[in-house]
């Protein structure tokens, strides 16, 4: 009997620490970018709801549009560090007549105005056997998102 009471209470414990740090999670808001590439020309948009965690970390979750290509989900993290902001965003889909693909993206933006250098490794494959890796690498504008 004491065992049972025991876990309870631990279980209890557990679980109120979970709900407090849920709760403790503050919205931002959602923030959309633009990505260019190294040339300028406009690749993709970006789309995340962004929420502050315990500790100043961030998490976002959205989704990338690729326009004529559709829409894939897309989540990340950030961190604030000095005058830059740091971001690591993940993605990957299936397109039919494009094959799967899956990409890292990395940005560095300035803390003031939420844009900056972008650069993302790619993994992409047509047929399921041949996989191929491509490095993109470009600036992004924040943007009004719609």
């Amino acid at each position: 009997m004491k065992k049972n009471i025991r876990s309870s209470l631990i279980a209890g414990l557990f679980l109120s620490l979970i709900t407090t740090h849920s709760l403790a999670d503050e919205y931002f808001g959602d923030f959309c970018w633009q990505v260019f590439s190294n040339t300028g020309e406009p690749l993709w948009a970006y789309e995340f709801g962004v929420y502050r965690k315990q500790g100043g970390h961030m998490e976002l979750y959205g989704a990338i549009d690729y326009e004529a290509n559709g829409v894939s989900a897309s989540h990340g993290s950030a961190i604030v560090v000095g005058e830059k902001v740091k971001l690591t965003i993940v993605s990957s889909d299936y397109e039919e007549g494009y094959g799967v693909w899956g990409e890292t993206f990395n940005a560095r933006l300035n803390a003031s105005t939420l844009s900056g250098e972008w650069d993302a490794l790619s993994l992409e494959t047509m047929d399921g056997h041949n996989v191929q890796a491509v490095y993109q690498f470009g600036h992004m504008d924040l943007i009004d998102c719609h």
